[in-house]
C-alpha cells in the first residue's frame, strides 16, 4: 500500500458526555487540550499525518463543529471536512464518509480513526495501519485491537481465532466474536487469555466494500446513502435522507452481522485509551494514588483525588480519597472517581432542563 493512496477518516463527531462539564455541545473533548498543550483532535491529525498526506486525511464531524475543525487544522483541505447534518450514531457517520469517499476514489482503502482517542506508542500505529491496510486491499474487514491492560467491564472485546498470513511482518488473526462489555468474572477471564483484545473501533477497509455491508445488513440506510451519493451537492436532500437513517452505531448495525472469516485482526500495543471518564484520564496523567491538581493545593490524608479548575483557586484536601472535582466557570462536579462513568446521566437529566450542556 503506497503512502499516497491510504486515506485516513477522523471521526470528531462526538459529545463526550461522561466529561462534562469541561466537555459541553458547543465544545466537546476532542477539541480541547486534555493531555498536554494541543487537543485530542490535533494529536490525531498529526498522527495522520505521518501516514499520509494531507490531502488524504478526511474529517467526519458534526455541522455545528466544522468552524473548530478548520481553525484548528488548517492544513487540511476544507473540501475534506465531511459535515454531519444530524446526529445519527457511527453507522450512518461512516456510511455517509464511505459514499463520499467512494465517489472521489473507487474502491480506496480508508483506517477509521478517532479524535478523542489517546495513542501513546504512535510508530506502532503507523505500521499496524500499513499492515491492516495491505490486508484490507484484498477485501477484508480490518480491525486494529489493542492488547487489554486490566479487565475492563466497560469497553467491548474481540477473541481472535485462527492465525492467518502475516502482513507486511505483522501478525493477522481470524475473528472469532465480539463480546460487548462483559461482567467482571469474563473480564478477568479475557484479560487473562491471549484469545482476546479490547475493542478499539480502528477499522480499515476499503470504501466499495464498506457499503456492500450496509447494503447487505442495513438495507434501508443504503437506499438513502445511495441517494445521498447522487444528490452531494444539495444540502437540503443529504440533510434529510441523512436525518431519516437509522440511528445505530457501526458495531451492532454492521459488524457484529458479518461474518467472522470476513473479519481480521491485528493485535497491537498502542499506549491506547478512549479517554471516556474522568478516572481514565486520571490514569492516563499520573499514578492513581497519587493527588492530581494542576492549581497550588494542600493535601493531608488524601489519596487518588482529581481536581481540575477553571480558577487558580487554592485547594486544600482533608480525609478524602477518589474523588474527582471539575470546576467549571458556571459548572461544580464532585463524584467518586469509580462512578465518573455514570456523569453522562446528569447530562441526560440536564438534557430535560435544557442548561448546562
Amino acid at each position: 500500500m503506497k503512502k499516497s493512496s491510504l486515506q485516513i477518516l477522523i471521526l470528531a463527531g462526538g459529545v463526550g458526555t461522561r466529561l462534562w462539564p469541561m466537555s459541553r455541545k458547543k465544545l466537546p473533548k476532542q477539541f480541547q487540550p486534555l493531555i498536554g498543550r494541543r487537543t485530542l483532535f490535533q494529536l490525531a491529525v498529526s498522527r495522520a499525518r505521518k501516514i499520509t498526506e494531507s490531502k488524504n486525511i478526511f474529517v467526519a464531524t458534526n455541522k455545528q463543529f466544522s468552524k473548530i475543525v478548520k481553525k484548528q487544522a488548517p492544513a487540511l483541505p476544507v473540501k475534506n471536512i465531511i459535515s454531519e447534518p444530524a446526529f445519527r450514531d457511527t453507522a450512518t457517520c461512516l456510511g455517509f464518509a464511505a459514499t463520499i469517499l467512494e465517489q472521489r476514489n473507487p474502491g480506496g482503502v480508508f483506517a477509521v480513526v478517532y479524535a478523542d482517542h489517546l495513542i501513546r506508542e504512535e510508530e506502532e500505529f503507523i505500521r499496524k495501519i500499513h499492515a491492516a491496510a495491505e490486508v484490507a486491499s484484498s477485501g477484508k474487514l480490518a480491525i486494529i485491537e489493542v492488547e487489554s491492560q486490566f479487565p475492563a467491564t466497560q469497553l467491548g472485546w474481540a477473541e481472535v481465532a485462527r492465525e492467518l498470513k502475516k502482513s507486511r511482518g505483522e501478525q493477522v488473526f481470524e475473528l472469532k466474536k465480539f463480546i460487548e462489555k462483559p461482567d467482571l468474572t469474563h473480564a478477568k477471564k479475557f484479560h487473562r487469555s491471549k484469545k482476546f483484545f479490547w475493542n478499539t473501533g480502528l477499522y480499515v477497509w476499503r470504501s466499495d466494500v464498506l457499503l456492500s455491508k450496509f447494503r447487505e445488513h442495513l438495507p434501508r440506510t443504503f437506499a438513502r446513502l445511495m441517494k445521498i451519493s447522487k444528490n452531494l451537492n444539495s444540502p437540503k436532500i443529504i440533510k434529510k435522507e441523512y436525518s431519516a437513517c437509522e440511528k445505530i452505531s457501526i458495531d451492532f448495525g454492521v459488524m457484529e452481522k458479518v461474518p467472522s472469516h470476513e473479519v481480521v485482526i491485528l493485535p497491537a500495543k498502542l499506549g491506547w485509551s478512549d479517554v471516556g471518564t474522568w478516572e481514565s484520564l486520571k490514569n492516563e496523567l499520573s499514578d492513581s494514588a497519587k493527588n492530581l491538581i494542576e492549581n497550588d493545593f494542600l493535601a493531608i490524608d488524601s489519596v487518588g483525588n482529581f481536581v481540575k479548575l477553571d480558577s487558580k483557586k487554592f485547594v486544600a484536601l482533608v480525609g478524602v480519597k477518589n474523588l474527582v472535582v471539575v470546576e467549571t466557570a458556571d459548572v461544580i462536579l464532585i463524584c467518586e472517581k469509580s462512578k465518573s462513568g455514570e456523569v453522562k446521566k446528569v447530562v441526560q437529566q440536564l438534557e430535560k432542563r435544557g442548561k448546562f450542556l
